[in-house]
């Protein structure tokens, strides 16, 4: 008779490392972050026009009354705020990456 083994199983159990490091923290995606919390605010910000009929209303009325030059004031704040979401984005990940080689 031929004796069957469990190749996955071992009655040894893993040694620890005798000098075992400490992984590192595991990175923030601020930008991610940054962006989700954008989403969120817009995403409720339409929930909660969407929830009212007058509210609707005046939106619509407000984006069709809208001319030429309120678009290109609403473009230019909508770069100038992408532009200030990525600066800071940069900011903490440079601040992160100054913390992580001051710690290491």
């Amino acid at each position: 008779m031929t004796e069957q083994t469990d190749l996955f199983t071992t009655d040894e159990a893993p040694a620890p490392a005798a000098d075992t490091e400490r992984l590192p923290r595991p990175r923030i995606r601020t930008g991610a972050v940054l962006w989700g919390l954008l989403m969120v605010a817009l995403g409720w910000w339409v929930l909660w026009i969407a929830t009212s009929a007058e509210r609707r209303e005046d939106a619509l009325h407000a984006v069709l009354s809208l001319g030429p030059f309120d678009w290109a004031v609403i473009a230019l704040v909508t770069v100038g705020a992408l532009v200030t979401l990525i600066a800071l984005a940069a900011v903490i990940r440079r601040a992160q990456n100054r913390r992580a080689r001051n710690a290491g």
